[in-house]
């Protein structure tokens, strides 16, 4: 092997270590083809898959998590604004003093943290098993008259306080890592490469990152089509409300994943010897904090960043709640499983994304558009992305039969009928009847017995039916009433156009907020933005979604004096809500690019083409 001598003179050594591949003291010399920024965009775009993974992952099994743990979606908010937090005390001071750090190193390091949160979020699993196993003697779950309430329920109450514990403690650790990846890798990328190259980059940056969130989905439908505990047999299948997927597979796959392809890029050298653009001066590491207090100054008072960050934070609340509860949404208003859910949420749309940011970054790499046509463009896109949402609110399906009936869920004459069965209120076991009509339970049903064919379970001699025209040799099936319904498809196609055409602007957004300030303080800039939409978009939505959606449920799960997850959604309410909602702040959105694209000759020196202002620029170059 090549032996490597590094520099005598501190100065030389410092530059030496800065712009090889290596760690520590050791920089072989077959390593240095790997420095350029090619290999770094690899392992950065593979990190950002599997780091996005794990967020769409999280979002694919919550009404699992919600069943398993009995929380509601309120509860859910404050889990998912647990990975925002890091960003609120961390984010300026990362995004300031990253520049000055080695950057590489740093990434690894975030990576780090969240492959330990990955093993983290199944703790709760080793620690209190699966809801159901053999040696309990809950296997024959079904609850029958004169089922008897098992004791064991109210103590069960102590163990979802701890697992929502460890959960947040968990995505709380995953933000610091996804924060040190966009805030100090997106500027390590655009800082070593030329900027006429960087739409391009950063356009496969992104496309390929959004490779991440289809991975995640695709990775919870996998994992929820088998149960928490694979190796045994609940006695329900997967169409079954209260079946519980196993949901922890996905979090030690992901960990695993993240910790190979996360190691290699702390070789990468602080900067490359390509990076023309670099003037950083490594003792600036030492200057006093109110450098920090003028660099946040100056960007406060930059009124195109500000109003370009309040367009992200409206977007970010629109369409990131509405993308967080679509899974929901969609087993609710259509009547699919958790499993369905995550593919058509996720897999189908995600892949859709992929092609619009990857087109987008390729077309501002060809075109190099002005900035006002460009920021002209995203404004036309959101407006699309909220005439999209406000159809979608006349696209669902007529509420279940269920609904209709809901109030002979416990109706007094099912109670007079059944009196004698010793009902539960709180075990939610629906089933539908020959009629077309959802009881709460075979107890509630008054059924004796049941049996099982082609994995579902039909029930027998129900006291509380009675049957219009008998034509079966059952009372009853086990799950809820199907509902015709051919909204699914149109919503589904009008929904995953939306998002490719909103993912063409993704890139254009990024470098409107790298372009609108100086070079000195993009890194700044950027960890000043992740403050923002943490304080203003990142945290709040998950609770003002959470609320909303709560107020569309009708029945929960009540035991023990606690409120637990919801079992029942009236589809007209919750359709109404999740679109107004997020309509709603795509308005708003709408409002502040507007007033930006009125500012947008402002902005110079988008390519590296000129360092003249964009506005001197228009009479040059007409025919961009």
């Amino acid at each position: 092997m090549e032996e490597t001598f590094v520099p005598n003179d501190s100065h030389s050594s410092r530059n030496f270590r800065n712009t090889r591949c290596g760690i520590f003291n050791w920089y072989p010399q077959f390593l240095q083809r790997f420095a350029n920024p090619r290999w770094f965009l690899l392992f950065f775009c593979l990190i950002g898959i599997l780091q996005g993974a794990y967020f769409t992952y999280f979002i694919g099994i919550l009404s699992t998590l919600e069943r398993r743990y009995s929380f509601d979606s309120g509860v859910t908010g404050i889990i998912l604004i647990a990975d925002n937090l890091s960003p609120v005390l961390f984010g300026v001071f990362v995004g300031y003093f990253g520049k000055y750090m080695h950057r590489p190193k740093l990434v690894t390091f975030g990576m780090t943290i969240t492959v330990f949160s990955c093993f983290l979020s199944c703790l709760p699993c080793l620690l209190f098993g699966s809801e159901f196993d053999v040696s309990s003697g809950n296997k024959e779950s079904t609850v029958l008259c004169n089922h008897r309430e098992n004791s064991q329920h109210c103590a069960k109450l102590s163990q979802n306080v701890i697992a929502i514990v460890i959960l947040f403690a968990a995505n709380f650790l995953n933000g610091f890592g996804s924060m040190s990846y966009y805030t100090v890798g997106t500027p390590y990328i655009d800082d070593n490469v030329k900027k006429k190259n960087s739409p391009l980059y950063l356009g496969a940056m992104f496309a390929l990152r959004i490779i991440g969130p289809t991975l995640g989905f695709m990775l919870s439908s996998f994992c929820l089509k088998y149960y928490e505990n694979p190796f045994i047999d609940p006695g329900f299948s997967r169409n079954d409300p209260k079946w519980v997927g196993a949901w922890w597979l996905g979090f030690i796959i992901l960990g695993l994943a993240l910790f190979l392809v996360s190691f290699p890029v702390a070789f990468f050298p602080k900067r490359m010897n390509n990076n023309s653009s670099s003037n950083e001066d490594d003792n600036s590491f030492e200057t006093s904090i109110s450098d920090l207090y003028l660099s946040l100054k100056k960007l406060i008072s930059n009124p195109i960043l500000m109003f370009h960050t309040l367009s992200i934070v409206f977007q970010i609340n629109g369409l990131f709640g509405y993308f967080v509860y679509m899974p929901k949404y969609m087993e609710s208003q259509y009547q699919k499983t958790a499993s369905s859910a995550s593919f058509f949420s996720g897999t189908i749309t995600m892949i859709a994304m992929v092609i619009g940011v990857f087109l987008g970054g390729y077309c501002i790499h060809k075109i190099k558009p002005r900035a006002r046509f460009l920021i002209g463009y995203m404004l036309f896109i959101e407006i699309f992305a909220g005439a999209v949402l406000l159809s979608a609110t006349f696209m669902g399906c007529e509420s279940k039969q269920m609904l209709k009936t809901d109030s002979s869920l416990l109706s007094p004459e099912l109670l007079k009928c059944s009196q004698n069965c010793n009902c539960s209120n709180h075990d939610f076991q629906p089933i539908c009847d020959i009629n077309d009509i959802v009881h709460f339970s075979p107890c509630s049903a008054g059924c004796q017995n049941y049996s099982i064919f082609e994995n579902r379970k039909r029930f027998h001699e129900c006291s509380c039916i009675s049957p219009v025209k008998q034509t079966t040799n059952f009372s009853a099936t086990s799950g809820f009433c199907s509902v015709e319904c051919d909204m699914f498809l149109p919503y589904l196609t009008i929904v995953t156009v939306a998002k490719m055409l909103s993912a063409t602007a993704r890139v254009g957004n990024v470098i409107v907020t790298l372009r609108c300030v100086d070079e000195k303080d993009k890194t700044l800039a950027l960890g000043a933005v992740e403050f923002m939409i943490s304080i203003f978009a990142t945290i709040p939505y998950p609770l003002l979604y959470g609320f909303v959606i709560n107020k569309a449920c009708v029945l929960w799960d009540e035991s023990c004096g606690h409120r637990g997850n919801c079992w029942l959604y009236d589809n007209n309410l919750f359709r109404q809500y999740l679109h107004s909602l997020s309509s709603g702040f795509i308005f708003l959105a709408i409002i502040c690019d507007f007033v930006v694209f009125i500012m947008s000759s402002k902005i110079s020196n988008m390519y590296g083409i000129n360092t003249k202002p964009v506005e001197n620029l228009e009479v040059q170059d007409t025919n961009l």
